[in-house]
């Protein structure tokens, strides 16, 4: 089950890493994104982005790195929650993003 968008603005909590579907044919990087209530209380949320786009992404996220996701949130068949990345745009210190490519849904 999809729901609408939803834009995230935090830290990544790890360098993305790179996994694969059962069949092992199509790669994916996943990686986690803590987002601070500007407090003392932080909200992490597990990202994965898909296709070409995924790839990129890949490549450009590493501990630490802030980052503003844009996407939505998915919920499995057993409950988990996650967040399907249609773009990732890297923080501010370096003014880059990944480029935006949106996979057809």
């Amino acid at each position: 089950m999809n729901y609408p968008e939803l834009i995230l603005v935090g830290s990544a909590t790890a360098n993305a890493e790179r996994r694969t579907f059962q069949k092992g044919d199509v790669a994916y990087p996943t990686f986690g994104v803590g987002v601070s209530d500007g407090r003392e209380k932080t909200t992490f949320f597990p990202v994965a982005a898909f296709g070409r786009y995924g790839e990129a992404v890949a490549k450009h996220i590493t501990k630490g790195r802030q980052v503003l996701v844009e996407g939505r949130v998915q919920v499995s068949g057993n409950g988990r929650t996650s967040v399907v990345a249609d773009r990732v745009s890297l923080g501010a210190s370096t003014g880059a993003h990944v480029p935006a490519v949106r996979e057809p849904q």
